[in-house]
């Protein structure tokens, strides 16, 4: 792979290139974990596991890798969901979710994928 030549490009131009090669590193990142996923649930139904157990087995993991949050922390509210995949979703906190960014990206308005709160 070649690198293209940034240098020459303008501060604005540095800005919105850096903008959308954060989108697109959040869009591969979530095709990535999906594959990663997908992979793992299908190695564990061929081993005769269901995927409950799968996630029951990883919450030992998910326990230690929270063990560095401040108390009394939580997680934050969802506040945004993908109609097409209701497993992502987003908080409204931090840099867009990458599905999120890629919507945007066709042009669709953030708030079409708002959760109405009851």
């Amino acid at each position: 792979m070649t690198t293209p030549d940034i240098s020459r490009l303008s501060y604005a131009e540095l800005v919105e290139l850096n903008k959308q090669l954060e989108q697109q590193i959040n869009a591969k990142r979530g095709e990535e974990l999906k594959v990663l996923v997908d992979g793992f649930a299908k190695k564990l139904e061929a081993a005769g596991f269901s995927v409950t157990e799968g996630v029951e087995a990883l919450k030992p993991y998910m326990a230690s890798a929270g063990s560095t949050r401040k108390a009394g922390g939580g997680a934050a509210p969802v506040l945004y969901r993908d109609p097409a995949n209701p497993a992502n979703t987003w908080s409204g906190r931090g840099r867009a979710a990458g599905w999120l960014a890629a919507y945007e990206e066709q042009g669709r308005s953030r708030d079409e994928f708002k959760v109405s709160q009851s």
